[in-house]
């Protein structure tokens, strides 16, 4: 949880250093018809960035769905500690 929350932070601050447009730039004249193209262009590069950003989420939930090598061996462990308990009761058995 504590990596995901770094991850998810470090985005933000990338995201926020990103170089982009700072504010609405009024052109020179007080044109409707610019100033709608202008904020249209700000929408689909704006947009263009969210999509981004979510194909980046959507591929590091999925890449922290799969066992890392932490759970890897504590899953060798796991077997390898019933087989141990199993061959101790059968030594007992014997004994």
């Amino acid at each position: 949880m504590m990596r995901t929350s770094a991850i998810i932070f470090g985005l933000l601050v990338l995201l926020a250093a990103a170089p982009g447009p700072t504010c609405a730039q009024s052109p020179q004249k007080t044109d409707k018809k610019a100033v709608v193209e202008l904020l249209e262009e700000q929408n689909r590069q704006l947009s263009q960035e969210i999509r981004q950003v979510r194909r980046e989420i959507a591929a590091l939930g999925a890449r922290m769905d799969e066992p890392g090598i932490r759970e890897v061996f504590a899953g060798i462990g796991y077997i390898l500690g019933l087989f141990g308990a199993a061959a101790l009761a059968a030594a007992r058995r014997k004994g």
